[in-house]
């Protein structure tokens, strides 16, 4: 049961995270051009599968992966797609790495919850 609120929780954080992808461009003032839109995708993809896992915790570990990926893509992209500015590049690093990170403690909580069931079973 306690794996199953860490997964929730974090699934949570990562809800949050997303919907931070999606305003950061207006709060931070880079509203135009390829950071911009990166965000806003990644964000909502980021949200999306963060909600999908807080509601349903146990059949969903898989999209942790998801998000994981969303999160090395966050670190890379400001590279890959060659920011201009520091603003987007750091607020994707920095968000990248919780969203990878927080990712990887859900399918950690939860993949501790399925081996605590299978082995009362």
């Amino acid at each position: 049961m306690e794996n199953k609120n860490q997964a929730v929780i974090a699934s949570w954080i990562t809800v949050i995270a997303g919907i931070w992808l999606i305003v950061a461009p207006f709060v931070l003032g880079y509203v135009n051009g390829t950071p911009r839109t990166n965000d806003i995708w990644l964000g909502i993809i980021v949200g999306v599968v963060a909600l999908i896992r807080a509601f349903t915790p146990a059949n969903t570990i898989w999209l942790s992966w998801i998000n994981i990926l969303a999160g090395i893509w966050l670190i890379i992209a400001p590279f890959v797609l060659g920011y201009a500015n520091s603003a987007p590049r750091l607020n994707d690093i920095i968000l990248g790495v919780i969203v990878a990170a927080v990712a990887i403690w859900t399918s950690a909580a939860d993949s501790g919850s399925s081996h605590n069931t299978r082995a009362v079973v």
